[in-house]
């Protein structure tokens, strides 16, 4: 099977320094999808996107069938407020990424493919100076913050940040370039060369968010 076409559509950024946005696969835009399977609910900040029909008449068609988030929803009379929107010309910055991660409440992590070949390079000549000189187990004492290396299931070595650290010697790290997280002990753990910190490359994992959809909590989707 091919590689499916994904597009990220940038719509804002919150206070964190987040992207906020739309996942499009194969064309079909992720949020309306989910809310159209009644997996999501819309979020009252819909409104204020150009998905917003799109996204309600979808929520709509699953109240009625009344499944999964909508599976005990019962329509009560109320007096129905048009919002009023205001139409403004929208502009699109488009650009190809590999998405690397999606997390439970629905943020995602990408790559940018324009830095692609400057990520392989990086990490084929740090694997190459950790094979050369290994480190030493016990070497690097972990402690929140800081950047290093650890090994993933695939016995390969990646960028990485000590987000935790626990009592008993398990460690919590961040792949800075991917996106994922993992808990490790730190014997897998080792100080990242100074020829390979964020300085020399950024953190290639770039963190989105789904625009105006919210994740069910506490709900059963049987």
């Amino acid at each position: 099977p091919g590689i499916p076409q994904v597009e990220v559509e940038v719509e804002s950024m919150d206070k964190a320094g987040n992207f906020i946005g739309w996942l499009h696969i194969e064309g079909v835009n992720l949020s309306v999808a989910l809310v159209e399977q009644a997996l999501s609910r819309v979020h009252f900040t819909a409104e204020r996107s150009p998905y917003c029909k799109a996204l309600l008449a979808a929520q709509d068609a699953a109240k009625q069938r009344k499944e999964k988030v909508w599976s005990h929803y019962e329509e009560t009379p109320v007096e129905e407020v048009v919002p009023v929107l205001e139409e403004k010309e929208r502009t699109a910055n488009y650009k190809p990424v590999f998405v690397t991660e999606i997390t439970d409440d629905l943020h995602f992590y990408v790559q940018d493919v324009e830095t692609g070949a400057q990520l392989e390079k990086l990490m084929e000549n740090m694997r190459a100076e950790v094979g050369a000189h290994p480190p030493v187990e016990g070497s690097f004492a972990p402690r929140r913050g800081d950047f290093c290396i650890a090994k993933f299931v695939d016995g390969e070595w990646y960028r990485a940040r000590v987000e935790k650290v626990e009592s008993g010697g398990k460690v919590h790290i961040f792949y800075i370039d991917y996106g994922n997280k993992e808990t490790l002990p730190p014997s897998r753990l080792a100080p990242l060369p100074p020829a390979f910190s964020p300085r020399v490359l950024p953190p290639q994992a770039t963190e989105y968010t789904f625009a105006f959809i919210q994740v069910p909590q506490d709900v059963s989707t049987g």
